[in-house]
């Protein structure tokens, strides 16, 4: 079971930082909303919802859209944090609750997005099924979420070091078409990516983690890491550095759309 209220708190320490590390995040927010059938500005949906919004990337775009938008983060800082950086137009409602447990009536919404939040979620049906409730017939769905083989270069870092948990475990493609389909929402797209970061250093590679609140590690070994397993580690990725000198940081992305028939 995953400890929501780490999650939380781990992205609320990280709410003043996550703008400067959050470069993946911008990244993955602007190809998702090229999935949206609708144009971004025309009011083309009565209520909108961003489904852990962190900071607020996407709310901007979201309410060039809606006539209405829900902000929803499981972290409380991170939503403050949020609140207190955009200033829009179109009313906003600002919600702090679980996606596994969507504190929203039923048949409430026409579009529900959500960036690279649902991987935190014990099991993705259960978000999915929510957000299939509180959608209006017709309403969409837009999400990305991490695919095993996300952080690779961690994993396979800490690989020869010791037998903890260093990495989370990400759904595979497989597992994920299998919550889609319990969710009951009709599939309209479902695109699988791999974006890969560049860094200078190890410790900058951890700080871009950490910077985001994403260092959270679920079932951690609470033996603490010795000195010298993290000399190890960094010295498994040094050796991984490109021709251009970089080490890079790998995320194998989902992109789904998915329609309330």
């Amino acid at each position: 079971m995953i400890d929501k209220n780490a999650v939380a708190r781990c992205f609320g320490k990280a709410a003043a930082s996550y703008d400067q590390h959050a470069i993946l995040q911008r990244l993955s927010s602007d190809k998702l909303l090229q999935h949206l059938p609708d144009a971004l500005d025309n009011n083309a949906y009565n209520t909108a919802v961003d489904l852990g919004c962190g900071s607020g990337a996407l709310l901007p775009a979201l309410a060039n859209c809606s006539k209405q938008l829900i902000a929803v983060d499981l972290s409380l800082g991170m939503l403050s944090h949020a609140k207190q950086h955009h200033k829009l137009t179109p009313p906003v409602y600002w919600l702090n609750g679980d996606a596994e447990a969507l504190p929203l009536p039923t048949s409430s919404i026409d579009l529900c997005v959500s960036n690279l939040a649902l991987q935190w979620c014990d099991d993705l049906a259960t978000p999915l099924v929510e957000v299939s409730r509180c959608l209006n017939q017709g309403g969409l769905m837009l999400f990305s979420t991490l695919v095993a083989g996300s952080l690779d270069e961690l994993t396979q870092s800490w690989s020869t070091v010791n037998s903890h948990r260093h990495v989370n475990r990400f759904l595979s493609e497989g597992e994920i078409k299998s919550a889609l389909l319990k969710s009951g929402l009709s599939v309209e797209s479902f695109q699988v990516e791999i974006q890969t970061m560049y860094y200078s250093s190890v410790k900058e590679v951890m700080q871009s983690l950490k910077g985001i609140g994403a260092n959270h590690v679920h079932d951690k070994n609470i033996k603490p890491t010795t000195q010298g397993e993290l000399r190890a580690f960094k010295a498994n990725y040094e050796t991984l550095r490109d021709n251009q000198g970089l080490l890079p940081l790998s995320y194998k992305l989902a992109y789904c759309l998915l329609r309330k028939c």
